[in-house]
């Protein structure tokens, strides 16, 4: 029974990622290094890109769960995150998380507030969904606040270690070229992915 369980939530995940991306291009390989691999695709609602990252992590489950759900140290491995805070822990599975990103001249700096709920798929499956959670908290002058973005973790235990995929899709706001925005969506990724790995080595 517990079998069939585990299949039954696994074929509604995969359900609803056809319906997620139904209106989406196939993924294109952007970047391979370092064990790290980073897709982008077109997406039909806006001509800024959705990516895809993933890699192989030699640790647990629980502690690759730890340090995504770690909101007072997020901004140690995500790329251009300079502070971060966890807001509130409004459960075992949800906490509501600060963002703020530093930016280069002559773009304004940007924060967000997201809502991370982690779902136990099975004891080898799980997935933490990233939800904009805006009105949390007052707007700061100066900052952008960046609202429309959405995605999700998805971590899954193998004989080699953990299967870590993040999925993504965001507009920043304001008044970035669009050029500019989507030529970030392989470096950002690559490079968050990359200080992950190095903070589970350690």
């Amino acid at each position: 029974m517990k079998i069939k369980t585990t299949k039954f939530y696994f074929l509604i995940l995969l359900f609803s990622c056809f319906f997620y991306s139904y209106s989406q291009s196939e993924w294109e390989l952007e970047k391979e290094a370092l064990g790290i691999q980073v897709f982008t695709r077109t997406v039909s609602v806006s001509s800024i890109k959705e990516y895809k990252a993933t890699t192989l992590i030699k640790t647990s489950l629980k502690s690759i769960v730890s340090k995504i759900i770690d909101g007072e140290h997020l901004k140690d491995w995500n790329y251009k995150t300079t502070k971060s805070n966890l807001l509130e822990k409004i459960s075992d599975n949800e906490y509501l998380i600060y963002m703020y990103n530093d930016l280069p001249w002559p773009a304004k700096n940007r924060d967000h507030i997201s809502t991370l709920k982690i779902d136990e798929i099975s004891s080898s499956l799980t997935k933490i969904s990233i939800i904009s959670t805006p009105k949390k908290m007052l707007e700061k002058s100066g900052v952008i606040r960046v609202v429309n973005f959405s995605g999700f973790w998805l971590l899954e235990k193998t004989k080699l270690g953990i299967k870590v995929t993040q999925q993504m899709y965001g507009d920043p706001g304001g008044s970035l070229p669009v050029f500019i925005v989507n030529s970030m969506l392989v470096k950002a990724p690559f490079n968050t992915f990359k200080r992950l790995k190095e903070q589970l080595a350690n």
